[in-house]
């Protein structure tokens, strides 16, 4: 059963990943302070505090230079910084959670379910 390891006021690196159209993916990692903690739900309630981690790769897995990155997309990975979200406990483990694009498009609302 999962379980946290953080409490409320603490913070801890949060890794998400995208899978673009043409094939690359697109990892970033977020600052993440504990808000809030649904134990009914294994879930945390974060805000996304700070981008701290960034990186793209081709669909080989080869590290993309940062002039050959997606712009578009890291623009949108921008915008999430101060989101609040609810996210699975296993989150923290340093593991990347896998998003589908439409979250990160806000075609799902996803990051966009709360209030600024």
């Amino acid at each position: 059963m999962p379980e946290s390891h953080y409490n409320i006021g603490e913070t801890f690196p949060a890794q998400f990943a995208w899978r673009l159209p043409n094939g690359d993916y697109l990892r970033a990692v977020f600052t993440a302070e504990v808000l809030g903690i649904v134990e009914a739900a294994d879930k945390y309630v974060v805000r996304l505090l700070a981008l701290i981690a960034g990186r793209q790769e081709n669909e080989d897995g080869e590290l993309l230079p940062t002039d050959q990155f997606s712009k578009e997309y890291w623009a949108l990975v921008g915008k999430l910084v101060g989101r609040r979200i609810t996210i699975a406990f296993e989150a923290d483990n340093g593991r990347a959670v896998h998003f589908r694009i439409e979250t990160l498009t806000g075609e799902h609302n996803y990051f966009y379910r709360f209030p600024d």
